[in-house]
């Protein structure tokens, strides 16, 4: 039970009043003493009334007639019941009478310990344990605890620093794990241990003892990643902090062993609720919660494999491709490309568990592998876009948000134009930039032009009298021209809106000169902190931007014809690319130049007719990856230019795409799709140089409502 608490005085006030107006407890029950007594009887009267056992922010809301702040209140109530001897407090956040059972994993698990190891990094064999918790639930209470700083001999890295703050200071006069591992042991004994991704924290403890040469711990064992990954399929990565969240357990901010083991324990006792909820019961429960111990040969390291059935290999060729792992209810959890599918699906049977939780938790759910042969690594990679697109997988991370991809809008149909962030592309003679997948790239893009430029930042339509008048801090601040209160010169005002446009395509050094003289004065002010900040929101838009003009360039100089491998040896896959983007692709045998021929025309024709929509979020990566291919191997001989005559020669260039020899379009590795610009327009990260400004242009790429004005037509 909590200590008790100093209480606020304004709360303190209000629980003397709610004290004074509550009735006697019922049943002639005596409240316990102190002056809170009338409270702890209001509690037990109510539990009693609802059957014996409550949730305790339902108790909250009725004993103090308040459930807005439960943080606030929930310690005050554990203060007002903790000399309650008819009342217990369980894990899993329900007050009980002591005569009203125990939580429901009694018939399965009366007693076990919740265990949590913090480390100086993921292997075993090669890293060291520097905390380690082990909490004690009986009937679900917390009944004993063991936690300890180790001492692991050997530096502890930043980034474990900066996610734990243990640092080597914490550590420098802790026990070494063979001075703690007896107590510990003992504190274990043969009771069932609870951990999230238990294997990771047993292989370190279990490599740990080796050392020693003390026998494994051979303990039943409970996953939570394994258990909260079936009973809340929606879930997506399931991180301890997520699953407890959605089961309604408080999560702290710190990533210690003692709080994760302490989250780890109640997380099980509501997700045996959850469990019963769906029908588990019985000896189908036991099966659920328990994990088999993996027997232990000559060698190991207490470290399990993937325990995967290898006859999911199948007969999976040694050829690029895109592979989909469903889980048992059908559903894609992850989609990959490979160069070789079977050597990349096979190394997940290899895969050691406990590694990262994320890998474990697709290793458990994985029940079968589909694959679709490609016959290039560039085609993989544009057709594992399109899938994850298509199905969102919970394990993959990167391109699955791309629904969320940000534009810049430039609002040029305004008498005063804003520029702003805007979800999606619109018709309404707004320009348009992007969409990003730098969401917070462009959000700082936006706040960086705003505070340079004196330019509106409200959201008036300035379409009647209601939008003028009641001026805004901003031009206080000399943050705005003030066109509300009529004092903007229009001129001045759509000149910087015109250049705001051209630095955001790409074209205008206006304004970085600007942003570095910022820079510059602070640095001569010796204010680095502000110069660092201003030179790292310097990158961050030379990035942003930089993304705009590689798209703007793809369009200008990406129509070409991209001739790759076929999983037809006999075959070519030809791609018609027009203004940087794919508009169709055909296999066309080594002898089959006349038919290509007409099926580019054919492809033209529609282009010509129906053209591209305005690039969004559904087309930007695959876009993306294909312009980073084709600005890495500019010039590669399978890249075949489409010049600018009308009709273009198709018959010469499917003459000279079928014509290629293997060595021409040999596949070079694709560029992978980790930012939006390839590495060649991207500003140093480092050094002491000035980031590169884009070049500058022509002025009739891009139209004033955002469209592309001027498209490369062959």
């Amino acid at each position: 039970m909590d200590d008790q608490v100093a209480l606020i005085p304004e709360v303190d006030r209000a629980l003397t009043a709610i004290d004074a107006r509550v009735p006697c407890p019922l049943d002639g029950d005596e409240p316990a003493g102190g002056s809170y007594g009338a409270l702890a009887g209001r509690a037990l009267a109510f539990i009693r009334d609802r059957g014996g056992r409550v949730h305790e922010d339902i108790l909250i809301a009725h004993v103090f007639g308040n459930s807005g702040n439960l943080a606030l209140w929930r310690p005050l109530l554990r203060q007002v019941l903790a000399g309650e001897p008819d009342l217990l407090l369980h894990a899993e956040g329900y007050w009980s009478l002591t005569s009203a059972g125990i939580p429901s994993t009694e018939d399965h698990f009366p007693e076990f310990i919740a265990i949590d190891v913090e480390t100086t990094g993921l292997r075993p064999l090669q890293q060291r344990i520097i905390e380690v918790a082990a909490i004690r639930f009986v009937d679900g209470v917390v009944t004993g605890r063991f936690e300890t700083f180790v001492n692991p001999g050997k530096p502890i890295p930043s980034y474990i620093s900066r996610l734990t703050g243990i640092t080597d200071l914490d550590v420098v006069h802790a026990p070494q794990f063979g001075l703690v591992a007896g107590a510990l042991v003992e504190f274990v004994g043969l009771t069932p241990l609870v951990g999230h991704n238990v294997r990771f924290d047993l292989g370190f403890l279990n490599a740990e003892l080796k050392r020693l040469g003390l026998p494994a711990l051979a303990n039943a064992r409970v996953d939570t990643l394994s258990l909260a990954t079936k009973l809340l399929p929606g879930l997506r990565k399931p991180t301890l902090e997520r699953v407890a969240r959605t089961l309604g357990v408080d999560v702290g901010g710190v990533h210690r062993a003692g709080k994760d083991a302490m989250l780890c324990g109640e997380a099980l006792l509501r997700l045996v609720v959850h469990a019963g909820q769906q029908g588990y019961a019985g000896e189908r429960l036991h099966a659920l919660l328990v994990s088999p111990t993996p027997e232990k040969g000559p060698g190991k390291d207490g470290r399990a494999r993937a325990p995967l059935d290898r006859s999911l290999l199948g007969d999976l060729p040694k050829a690029p491709g895109v592979y989909l792992i469903r889980d048992a209810r059908g559903h894609v959890i992850y989609v990959g490309k490979a160069k070789n599918l079977r050597d990349r699906v096979g190394s997940y049977f290899s895969q050691p568990l406990g590694y990262t939780r994320k890998m474990d938790g697709l290793l458990e759910s994985m029940t079968t592998v589909d694959t679709e042969i490609t016959g290039s690594e560039l085609e993989a990679l544009l057709l594992e876009a399109q899938l994850i697109r298509r199905y969102k997988p919970r394990y993959n991370t990167a391109m699955r948000s791309f629904e969320h991809y940000p534009f810049i809008r430039v609002d040029l149909a305004n008498p005063w134009p804003r520029v702003s962030i805007s979800k999606d592309r619109k018709d309404d003679g707004a320009a348009y930039f992007g969409p990003f997948r730098n969401k917070s790239g462009a959000r700082k893009t936006v706040d960086l032009i705003n505070n340079v430029l004196p330019l509106r930042t409200c959201t008036r339509s300035f379409r009647d009298a209601r939008s003028y008048g009641a001026p805004c801090i901003q031009l206080d601040l000399g943050r705005c021209l003030g066109p509300c209160m009529g004092k903007a010169d229009p001129g001045l005002y759509r000149s910087l809106v015109r250049d705001v446009v051209r630095f955001l395509d790409g074209r205008d050094e206006v304004l970085y000169e600007q942003l570095w003289q910022g820079l510059e004065a602070a640095a001569e002010r010796q204010d680095f902190e502000r110069a660092a900040k201003l030179r790292n929101d310097l990158q961050t838009v030379t990035h942003v931007v930089n993304a705009h003009r590689m798209l703007r360039e793809a369009v200008e100089t990406h129509t070409l014809l991209l001739v790759l491998p076929s999983v037809d040896p006999e075959s070519r896959e030809v791609m018609l690319v027009i203004a940087g983007r794919l508009w169709a692709q055909f296999r066309a045998g080594r002898h089959d130049a006349e038919d290509l021929a007409g099926r580019l025309d054919r492809g033209w024709s529609r282009y010509q007719s129906d053209g591209f929509q305005p690039l969004d979020q559904d087309s930007v990566d695959e876009v993306n990856i294909l312009n980073r291919w084709l600005y890495q191997h500019a010039g590669h001989p399978a890249i075949l230019p489409i010049e600018a005559t009308e009709p273009p020669a198709w018959r010469a260039l499917a003459a000279a795409a079928l014509a290629l020899g293997e060595h021409e379009i040999a596949s070079m590795p694709p560029v992978a799709i980790e930012g939006d610009i390839p590495e060649a327009g991207r500003a140093s990260a480092s050094g002491s140089d000035r980031p590169s400004a884009p070049s500058l242009y022509s002025d009739d790429a891009m139209t004033g409502n955002g469209q592309w004005g001027s498209q490369k037509d062959g």
